[in-house]
């Protein structure tokens, strides 16, 4: 009975190590796509949530210390970037100073062709600030993509209170 225990048991971890390998492989992969993609700036981060900045004093649940301010995103939101244009398409939630006239204009969207792009690497992430020069609306933005993918995106605008987004970096 033991020997007939010990060889399923030695097949059974040999089948879960070479699935670990596996998926190590494909993980080093996509961090060398991510890696191409920010490096020839042709990329497109997508948002899945939102991490809206508020003050306590406009809103009483930010008081409670386990308040939870992060909103998971049903639809697709992006920003493209390519070596000649950023293209964002964003949601806005929070406190905006200035209401536009056209009430179809709301959130973050816009197209940037003139834009400073800054991109530095600290430990294993990429840290990029995108300054578009032709938008009068938002002052930057400041991506953080990780190996894996997955990024962090802070737009600062000159209207509205700065927001933050969580995602994933794909190439285009």
């Amino acid at each position: 009975m033991k020997t007939i225990h010990r060889p399923l048991l030695i097949f059974l971890s040999a089948i879960v190590m070479l699935n670990a390998c596996s998926t190590q492989q494909q993980a080093t992969g996509s961090s060398t796509a991510v890696s191409d993609a920010v490096t020839a700036r042709n990329y497109t981060f997508i948002a899945t949530s939102v991490f809206p900045t508020e003050d306590s004093r406009f809103n009483p649940r930010l008081l409670f210390p386990n308040a939870a301010n992060l909103y998971q995103l049903t639809s697709r939101y992006d920003v493209r970037v390519t070596p000649d244009s950023v293209v964002a398409y964003l949601p806005f939630f929070g406190r905006s100073y200035t209401a536009p006239m056209d009430p179809t204009k709301g959130g973050i969207k816009f197209t940037s062709t003139r834009f400073d792009y800054k991109k530095t690497q600290r430990k294993s992430n990429y840290e990029i600030e995108i300054t578009p020069k032709d938008n009068t609306e938002v002052r930057s933005l400041y991506l953080t993509v990780a190996p894996s993918g997955f990024a962090s995106l802070r737009v600062l605008s000159t209207n509205k209170t700065p927001i933050s987004f969580n995602g994933n970096v794909e190439a285009n």
